[in-house]
């Protein structure tokens, strides 16, 4: 799949994980095309880890964060994910935006599973790597 010049996609079928991660900040539309390439990768690869990097990333404006939760909500239970790490900025806002998203995904019903936030994607790989079934122990939040 051919990722866009302003994010980067790849999955290790090995580790069973995607990962992505912006090369620059972007507008509303590069976002959702983004994501949605993403939740599209998710689906194909059956991926059950997923770690995000939003380093070179701005705060999403209040429509697209709604967007965001609308498609995640619609797309993750189509998905195997089970994990999934979020590499953040020393930016308060996006830390804030990002807590409100993911306390919105774990309180549905019908998406099971574990959100951890990192400052740094080498953490992130290693919490994802942790278990050899991402469902043994499940929790629902990590730090």
């Amino acid at each position: 799949m051919k990722a866009p010049p302003y994010f980067h996609i790849s999955y290790n079928s090995k580790q069973n994980l995607l990962s992505s991660h912006w090369l620059r900040v972007v507008n509303s539309a590069e976002y959702r095309q983004a994501l949605i390439k993403s939740c599209k990768q998710l689906q194909e690869s059956k991926a059950m880890c997923w770690l995000v990097d939003f380093n070179n990333f701005s705060t999403p404006n209040m429509s697209d964060q709604r967007w965001t939760i609308d498609l995640l909500s619609h797309s993750l239970p189509q998905t195997k994910l089970r994990k999934l790490a979020l590499v953040l900025p020393d930016n308060l806002f996006l830390e804030v935006v990002l807590e409100k998203l993911s306390n919105s995904l774990l309180n549905m019903p019908n998406i099971k599973v574990q959100i951890a936030h990192f400052a740094d994607p080498n953490t992130a790989q290693q919490w994802l790597a942790s278990a050899k079934d991402p469902c043994e122990g499940l929790f629902r939040t990590a730090s």
